[in-house]
């Protein structure tokens, strides 16, 4: 059996997808009114995070009716499950949408593909420090109201020169309500942002060195680390390789590798996985560790969690 198909039959969770990155081609292709979408389309496959916010602007035009956006997500769903991924968290950013649709309608079409599919997938809401309060607060009320309902976190983004203590108008409420935050962390920790971190459920690492201070407080903390492989290419390191990944892993940090490249047709955890391989000394039973602490880590309810655990455990050792 190649790497590949390994990798193929090994059940996996991807815990972070992008709707507006994740539309397939052809999709964005069949329902888009662009009469240049072959060339928009190739730019968006160029991977450059500089241009990210310009390749968002396709997809936001695509899903701006009801009809779209259930096509969007049926056809989301059909291609984690070709991946045999069993358990997944869609990253829904509600305020981009706002002027083709309501944002709580939006979520509720979106929840209801979910559920009509019977499909392990979980929305995860977005926050800015580019927005203002009022919209942060809007998006927090959406949340409050379906949390456990089919959305299970809040991701939020901010924006490199903001200080994240200008935002615990936000945090004081997830903090207070022991609900589950994603950040993501492209700045050094600050004394002043340190109880905001270590609240945090998961922490995007996008810092270039092994900070080994930081990591061990993510483990006392019992943070979970999260990478989108591809996405380092855009960093200064100069080769993959060089990245200190397996420090995590020997080291025995929550780890979780996700399929957030930055591109429409790519959500595809397989291409993550592959690179992983093909830069460092992994093994199977290291994807297998990952995967297991994604679900024990998981926000989801404790039946369907122990369900897929075993899942993973018994087609894992088929493969193995």
């Amino acid at each position: 059996m190649t790497l590949f198909e390994q990798l193929k039959t090994l059940p996996k969770v991807d815990m972070h997808i992008n709707l507006t990155s994740s539309i397939s081609t052809d999709l964005a292709f069949d329902l888009s009114s662009e009469s240049n979408i072959l060339d928009v389309l190739d730019e968006m496959q160029e991977k450059n995070i500089l241009e990210y916010e310009q390749a968002l602007k396709l997809p936001i035009e695509i899903l701006n009716n009801k009809r779209n956006i259930i096509l969007a997500i049926d056809n989301l769903i059909d291609r984690l499950i070709s991946n045999n991924v069993i358990y997944g968290e869609l990253f829904l950013d509600l305020p981009l949408y706002n002027r083709h649709i309501d944002e709580e309608k939006l979520l509720t079409i979106v929840l209801d593909v979910i559920n009509r599919r019977n499909y392990n997938l979980q929305v995860v809401l977005v926050l800015s420090s580019e927005r203002e309060k009022e919209e942060n607060l809007h998006t927090l009320e959406i949340y409050d109201k379906y949390y456990g309902h089919g959305v299970n976190g809040i991701y939020f983004k901010k924006n490199k020169m903001k200080n994240l203590v200008d935002y615990m108008y936000l945090f004081d409420r997830l903090i207070k309500n022991n609900q589950p935050y994603i950040l993501d962390m492209n700045s050094k920790i600050t004394n002043s942002d340190y109880d905001i971190y270590m609240h945090a459920k998961r922490i995007i690492y996008s810092l270039s060195n092994y900070e080994e201070n930081i990591i061990n407080e993510f483990k006392v903390n019992d943070i979970m680390l999260e990478f989108g492989i591809t996405r380092l290419r855009e960093s200064n390191l100069v080769d993959l390789k060089d990245f200190f990944i397996y420090d995590f892993i020997k080291n025995n940090v929550s780890l979780t590798i996700t399929s957030c490249d930055m591109t429409t047709l790519n959500t595809d955890i397989l291409n993550e996985w592959c690179v992983m391989f093909n830069n460092y000394p992994l093994v199977l039973r290291d994807m297998i560790k990952i995967i297991l602490n994604n679900l024990v880590n998981a926000n989801i309810d404790s039946n369907i969690k122990d369900r897929l655990i075993e899942e993973v455990k018994e087609k894992s050792n088929l493969v193995l």
